[in-house]
């Protein structure tokens, strides 16, 4: 239908209007610009609405979005996560930082973490979030232009040293996130100046114990993330006390004030849990051979290592974890330090027992259906066992550092589907989820118990639907026997959940280097009894860790309201 025409005294209802117009300042286009920004925001939903819920590559368990979405309603995106250790509170602030990147809220993000987990916090929110990152070290610079940058990600220990300290704090973050917190807990330390040096909007402190030692503790993890909620640190004593935690006064009002900052989830309390362990460790007698050359090694490596330079020490420390794996992993290193006779025999003696044990165990594993994921720590190991496994029949995929990016993806992708076998070294250890297998065998330990339980944690997480089989080979009487039989007697090892081990360790020393305390013992002891005691010594200070940190958890536990 067409419109009748407009009257003359319908006209002339519109010239006021027309005049105003007329008479009125151009369109400003900051202004014009600010409006469609406003109009923008005023559309968005509120943060009842997860926008970054479809764009995840996972799906996240109901408790994880109830977190995240606390953090960002009732909190202001400034809080401590505080959940028990394996129920992924990487992935709640991996759910926070991306729903406010969405809403254009956190185009600067800063990830500080322990170094061992830098990998694994970059592949993370790569692979799960669709989130690209950044590894802050030395020569990092902070973006400056508008829009989106990689996350940066930078381990503690080098955030806190110069340059990298002062590049990060020269500027202003939207997002700052701080994992293992607790660290971050002596308000005289390096890393603790470092955090309240920080400028950013919003922050995430991440850690299982934000109490470990005393209730300072806890305060000053509260301080970080808000000033003043718990007062100056003198009228906090006064009000609560400045114990261990165990005795506090005020407790309701304490509670109280952490509800508006702290989410706490507890494995007895949810419905997620993680399949059992089921460890075994195989010990293999070595051949006659081979076991004399073990401990013509250790023999010489003992009597270099008295008053050895320290380029010496590391050198001769390599040798010994190289024999612990293999015989052809430390042929080169013995002819590089002039031990030619004993090059000789590394490379030429027979195949080791613990190669054979291996072989007979993943046809074993084979023959039920179950896919096995091998670790060694060394690629001489590797490569003479991806021979072995081909020549027996097996087909296995390789896994290692050096490898492309795509060729590790491969890799992986071989592994899920059709190849029954995956021969990794310590870099699956480190980002890689294999959830779709259930058993893993060692075939060499590393010193360092972490290690171990970086191996373990790519199987045994959230998402494994069978218990776990892992398997230890040992060959009797090394280092390597010894030292696996105190972790396991003093800190009951494999019954640990992934992320409880670090807790311990902590407690000990924040940068404690444990290879160089079972390196240092071996060394000054006299003969193996000896160095069984003395390793036995060391055990029974990871015991004192391991109760006080139960102690410090069930202290949290009394403070803090789940959920």
């Amino acid at each position: 239908m067409t419109p009748a025409p407009l009257s003359s005294d319908d006209a002339a209802s519109y010239e006021p209007l027309l005049n105003r117009l007329r008479k009125g300042a151009a369109v400003v286009e900051e202004r014009s610009a600010l409006v469609d920004q406003a109009v923008k925001v005023w559309a968005r939903p509120g943060f009842e609405t997860f926008m970054c819920e479809p764009r995840l590559r996972f799906e996240p368990f109901g408790y994880q979005l109830e977190a995240a979405a606390r953090v960002l309603r009732h909190m202001q995106g400034r809080a401590i996560l505080a959940d028990e250790v394996g129920l992924g509170k990487t992935i709640e602030a991996g759910l926070v930082l991306s729903e406010l990147r969405l809403r254009g809220l956190s185009d600067r993000v800063l990830v500080l973490t322990p170094a061992g987990l830098v990998g694994q916090w970059r592949e993370e929110l790569e692979r799960k979030f669709g989130l690209p990152c950044q590894i802050a070290d030395r020569g990092f610079t902070v973006s400056t232009r508008r829009g989106a940058a990689p996350v940066a990600v930078a381990s503690l220990a080098t955030a806190r040293r110069e340059p990298l300290r002062t590049a990060l704090t020269e500027h202003t973050w939207d997002l700052v996130i701080a994992d293992e917190a607790h660290r971050l807990k002596n308000a005289r330390s390096a890393s603790a100046a470092l955090a309240r040096a920080l400028r950013a909007r919003y922050m995430l402190l991440l850690t299982a114990t934000p109490i470990e030692n005393r209730l300072s503790d806890l305060f000053q993890l509260v301080s970080l993330v808000r000033p003043g909620l718990l007062g100056a640190a003198a009228e906090f004593r006064a009000r609560h006390g400045a114990g261990d935690g165990a005795d506090v006064r005020n407790v309701a009002a304490l509670q109280l004030a952490l509800r508006e900052l702290m989410v706490r989830h507890r494995r007895s309390e949810i419905s997620v849990m993680l399949p059992r362990r089921l460890a075994e460790t195989v010990r293999v007698r070595p051949g006659d051979a081979e076991g004399r050359l073990y401990r013509s090694i250790g023999e010489r490596v003992r009597a270099a290592g008295r008053g050895a330079t320290p380029a010496s020490l590391l050198a001769l420390r390599s040798i010994q974890q190289l024999a612990g794996s293999s015989p052809w992993a430390c042929a080169e290193a013995l002819a590089k330090v002039g031990w030619g006779d004993l090059a000789d025999q590394a490379a030429t003696g027979p195949l080791p027992a613990k190669a054979m044990a291996l072989l007979e165990l993943v046809r074993r594993h084979l023959a039920r259906g179950e896919k096995v994921v091998v670790f060694t720590a060394f690629r001489r190991t590797q490569e003479r066992l991806h021979a072995l496994l081909c020549d027996g029949g097996v087909d296995a995929a390789v896994y290692h550092g050096s490898l492309p990016r795509a060729e590790k993806d491969e890799a992986v992708n071989r592994f899920a589907g059709e190849t029954p076998v995956l021969l990794s070294t310590e870099a699956a250890g480190e980002g890689r989820n294999l959830q779709f297998c259930h058993v893993m065998i060692n075939f060499d330990l590393p010193w360092n118990p972490m290690r171990i339980e970086q191996r373990l944690g790519r199987i045994h997480r959230i998402g494994q639907t069978h218990d776990v089989e892992l398997t230890n080979l040992v060959s009797s009487g090394t280092l390597e026997d010894r030292l696996l039989d105190v972790l396991q007697a003093k800190l009951n090892l494999f019954e640990l959940v992934v992320g409880e081990l670090d807790m311990i360790l902590g407690r000990v020393d924040d940068e404690l280097d444990f290879e160089s305390v079972v390196f240092n013992e071996y060394l000054a002891s006299r003969d193996d009894d000896d160095f069984t005691a003395r390793i036995a010594g060391v055990g029974d200070e990871l015991a004192r860790a391991r109760s006080g940190y139960l102690g410090s958890r069930e202290r949290i536990d009394a403070l803090v309201a789940s959920g």
